[in-house]
């Protein structure tokens, strides 16, 4: 069973992480999403939107059974794929979406802030991974720095301390907190302004 839900409705590409309980990334999943990104390129639908299924996460990060060479260097060079993908999406005027809830840390932050936009729930907690451990480079090399500045992405590498939704909106890094009570309504409303606006 796949571990990435892909579903096309009214425009709108849902590409949704299924790995309980915190939707920890592995090299399968991250073949899947890379798989649908490339897809998508060559027949872009309106909006994409990245989300995790359950309560407790977005993606909590990366699963890493295999710590060897050849496993690692696979893992980088989907993720690379994953950034190229996201990256000419958006070169395309396709608007890319992370819908975020409870836990993003180390890769899950990451691949969030390779999005476009984030919309997150008010629990939401984002860990940027240390310097030695990002998968996804561009997004703490050219994203980040381009979102919050380049002497606060400095400062928020360093540091590497979880980051609340209101601290994350304040930097810039989050674009919309979500209640919990009407999360699923009020995203819906939002998505469905950004494919008028498209």
């Amino acid at each position: 069973m796949s571990d990435i839900h892909v579903r096309q409705r009214n425009g709108i590409l849902w590409l949704i992480l299924d790995r309980h309980p915190r939707n920890m990334l592995t090299a399968a999943m991250l073949e899947q999403l890379s798989a649908a990104l490339l897809k998508a390129r060559n027949k872009p639908p309106r909006l994409i939107v990245l989300t995790g299924m359950g309560e407790e996460a977005f993606s909590a990060g990366l699963d890493l059974p295999d710590d060897s060479i050849a496993h690692n260097q696979t893992l980088l060079d989907t993720a690379h794929t994953i950034e190229l993908s996201l990256e000419a999406l958006q070169a395309q005027g396709i608007p890319t979406v992370a819908l975020i809830k409870g836990a993003s840390w180390g890769a899950g932050c990451e691949l969030a802030i390779l999005c476009g936009t984030i919309f997150a729930r008010e629990d939401t907690t984002l860990l940027l991974p240390s310097r030695g451990h990002s998968l996804f480079p561009r997004a703490l090399t050219e994203v980040l720095p381009a979102l919050v500045g380049k002497a606060e992405a400095e400062h928020l590498l360093e540091r590497s301390e979880p980051l609340n939704a209101a601290d994350a909106m304040q930097l810039g890094l989050v674009h919309q907190i979500l209640t919990p009570r009407r999360f699923l309504q009020d995203a819906e409303e939002l998505l469905t302004m950004l494919i008028s606006v498209a």
